[in-house]
């Protein structure tokens, strides 16, 4: 546009103004600002109140994970409830505005997230990071640490709608449209046949990575000459201490052996079994038999051999890492970008595989991903979650350029859909990223309701947080 028609523009614009005014109406200089957001102003707002709900699913079962756990015992009024099932955390603000935020799926207890209520009160939640460095040296890996992510999840959603721009924006923008998903196989039997029929199931739906969690106790109970463990180890963690501290082997006859059941499988999946396919769930090995059963599976071309041993246990990832030439993934209990860095710096894996709801947010998930593609290390997205879950995950990946595919538990809960209105999240194996303000969702409370035990639900009050302080020194 010309000078000239921009003169005549604000002539006429204010014009319009003083006729307004002659006429007795209000000519609201403010008003005159396009495209601008006047549902909040950010600068001003501070929050209120944090409240959790928490899903346990149809007839108050607990909703985490992989299996309800049965009745727990009553909320305690004020507390924000009793321990297990999915915690969806709700931050309330001055201006009307809340944003959400979900813990890992399977067992956190709600003082993980409510004993940082104190911490946040007052604060204006678009300081994400700033709150964040209060929080998270009180976090930890693995189930703590999803109390802080939740937290952090839902301060990105509210500055998000603050702003009126969708989260991954705030990021740094995107560097994709859509995540690829990987599916994790829900077998309707331990028969080949079925197991096979599953995964063609996914495939067809356009899933184009698979993963199979790799039982090895099970699938070699009763074979003789194939393991050999203390007396009554199964290979579970148990109470006992991680991995090659249980004593559990696995011999030659039982590596091939796994490897032949694979093979089975991958045979009846047919034209499907061309998809890549990792493995996960080995049970507790050594180190040794982790490589004697790498090996075996070479044959049968997994894309990803997931958690052998501890993601913290650097040299003994290296030790498989180099004698073997099968990829290696780990890393979904790490907490904070530093806790995969000794990891990546010693290349002791192809690939890492921190949690969204874990690492300790949205941000923090973007330093993983750039963190690691320093030391030319890849990075895939471990999850199990509900929809809220999964799109904030979704926002931080969209951010990030180091990025291979992310977890998609299969089938998800008839429950998920009604949370909601993302209605089915996966289209032909990717999520599309959501481009409204926030997370880019909305959250249908009432839904959860009825998923929730009385004094578990957004309406039931936290006030004993209000009062609860603790150290917050690193060192004295």
């Amino acid at each position: 546009m010309s000078t000239k028609e921009n003169a005549i523009g604000r002539r006429s614009l204010l014009s319009t103004g003083a006729a307004a005014a002659g006429l007795g109406l209000l000519a609201d200089l403010e008003a005159y600002p396009q495209d601008v957001n006047r549902n909040s102003i950010p600068s001003d707002l501070k929050i209120t109140d944090m409240r959790v709900a928490i899903l346990r699913g149809p007839g108050g079962q607990a909703a985490g994970g992989r299996g309800g756990r049965g009745p727990l015992p009553p909320a305690t009024p004020g507390t924000g409830g009793a321990s297990g099932g999915t915690i969806i955390v709700r931050i309330d603000t001055n201006q009307g505005i809340s944003g959400y935020g979900q813990t890992i799926g399977d067992g956190p207890q709600p003082n993980y997230v409510l004993t940082h209520k104190t911490r946040v009160l007052g604060e204006n939640p678009c300081n994400v990071d700033k709150i964040f460095r209060k929080l998270k040296m009180h976090g930890g890996y693995n189930r703590r640490g999803s109390g802080v992510n939740a937290i952090e999840n839902a301060l990105w959603d509210l500055a998000g709608k603050a702003y009126g721009v969708p989260i991954y924006q705030m990021l740094g923008g995107k560097f994709r449209d859509k995540v690829r998903m990987y599916s994790e196989g829900d077998p309707r039997s331990t028969d080949i046949k079925d197991i096979a029929a599953d995964y063609k199931e996914r495939v067809a739906a356009g899933f184009t990575m698979l993963k199979y969690d790799l039982g090895v106790a099970p699938i070699l109970r009763g074979k003789k000459g194939t393991m050999y463990a203390p007396a009554g180890y199964n290979g579970e963690p148990g109470e006992g201490p991680e991995n090659y501290y249980q004593g559990m082997e696995i011999s030659d006859k039982g590596a091939e052996l796994v490897a032949d059941h694979v093979a089975a499988i991958k045979e009846a999946m047919g034209d499907a079994a061309d998809v890549p396919m990792g493995h996960d769930d080995f049970g507790h090995l050594t180190a040794k038999s982790c490589i004697k059963l790498a090996n075996a599976l070479e044959r049968v071309t997994p894309s990803t051999l997931e958690d052998m041993v501890p993601w913290f246990r650097v040299e003994e990832w290296k030790l498989i890492t180099n004698s073997i030439r099968v990829p290696t993934l780990t890393g979904e209990d790490a907490y904070l970008m530093e806790s995969l860095e000794a990891l990546c710096q010693a290349r002791a894996v192809d690939y890492i595989h921190p949690d969204h709801l874990v690492i300790g947010g949205l941000l923090e998930l973007k330093k993983v991903s750039d963190m690691a593609a320093k030391y030319s290390v890849g990075m895939m997205v471990h999850s199990n979650a509900t929809p809220i879950g999964y799109v904030a995950g979704v926002h931080a990946i969209a951010a990030c350029q180091n990025f291979i595919a992310m977890e998609w538990h299969m089938p998800q809960p008839a429950w998920h859909k009604e949370i909601t209105d993302a209605g089915d999240l996966v289209v032909k194996g990717y999520i599309p990223v959501p481009t409204g303000p926030g997370l880019g969702i909305k959250v249908h409370e009432e839904a959860m309701r009825p998923l929730c035990r009385q004094g578990e639900f957004f309406t039931d009050p936290t006030t004993y947080w209000d009062s609860q302080f603790g150290g917050d020194k690193t060192y004295t």
